[in-house]
């Protein structure tokens, strides 16, 4: 809450703690634990306002759906309405804001201005939200990293997508909460690049209840410290992963040539006496260089 003496000084204007907004009548402003705090405005002088405005920044509403088909899908995703018409598979894609916007309706504007597809954004709160995207529409692929870099640069936060495996409508809200903690439990634990898919991020989300302790022991024995330290093979590693095995796909995406690469692969099955080129053993691998890099 404020603090006691703009309490006192202030008493006749605050609103109850049981209105939230928005209100148009209501100046509202955020204190120092990120809560709301209102004032009625017909109670406060011009000088007031400022003076208020000055010690606390103003607090920012994330819009609230508009349209028919942005209720529906706020209703059944958030309130359990009914199931959504007209779209039988569906995508959600989440993203998270490192910072509080100074404007929403920017944002959002954003995101249909440079993909006009996107039927739906929901917020969730002032930093959270997720996208509806229909499943049959392939009419334009979103460029995630690349909106990403332009919304750090336009507003000055840092953006994290996540982007959901495809569902039937019907089960889109239990994959909405699923993909929500998997989402979070992700940011608590690492924020190496800005967008993730959720089949990259399940495995390190199921492994939550296996004891550091044992993860620890399994690194230790299958990889050994030097070799974790050895962070310019470990990146071609996972580049080789990312690209499906394919040297010369991933020998492009890191600037080298592809025999580089081919030595780089030797050395580290010579190391481990793990055969990466095989798929069983490249699971493995990725599994163990992803818990190494989010531990």
């Amino acid at each position: 809450m404020l603090n006691d003496k703009l309490n006192r000084l202030f008493e006749g204007a605050l609103v109850p703690q049981k209105l939230t907004p928005p209100h148009p009548d209501v100046l509202w402003l955020v204190d120092e634990s990120g809560r709301p705090t209102g004032f009625w405005k017909n109670q406060l002088t011009e000088k007031e306002k400022t003076l208020l405005m000055l010690l606390y920044k103003e607090y920012q509403h994330t819009p609230t759906p508009t349209n028919e088909v942005d209720k529906q899908w706020a209703e059944w995703l958030l309130e359990e309405g009914n199931v959504p018409n007209g779209v039988e598979h569906v995508h959600l894609v989440h993203f998270y804001l490192s910072e509080v916007l100074d404007d929403y309706e920017a944002f959002t504007s954003t995101w249909h201005d440079a993909y006009p597809h996107v039927k739906t954004l929901l917020w969730i709160n002032q930093q959270y939200g997720v996208l509806v995207l229909d499943g049959a529409d392939q009419e334009e692929a979103i460029e995630y990293e690349n909106f990403a870099e332009a919304i750090s640069t336009d507003f000055y936060v840092d953006l994290y997508v996540f982007i959901g495996i495809q569902s039937n409508v019907s089960d889109s809200r239990e994959s909405f909460f699923r993909q929500e903690q998997s989402f979070h439990y992700l940011l608590s634990k690492s924020r190496t690049k800005h967008v993730y898919q959720e089949h990259e991020v399940l495995p390190l989300y199921l492994m939550r209840f296996v004891p550091e302790t044992e993860i620890t022991s399994l690194l230790d024995r299958l990889i050994t410290a030097d070799l974790l330290e050895d962070k310019e093979l470990l990146s071609s590693i996972t580049t080789y992963f990312e690209h499906n095995l394919n040297t010369t796909q991933a020998a492009k995406a890191l600037h080298m040539h592809r025999n580089s690469l081919q030595y780089r692969i030797d050395k580290f099955v010579e190391r481990t006496g793990i055969d990466i080129k095989q798929f069983p053993q490249a699971t493995l691998v990725y599994f163990l260089l992803l818990l190494h890099n989010h531990s």
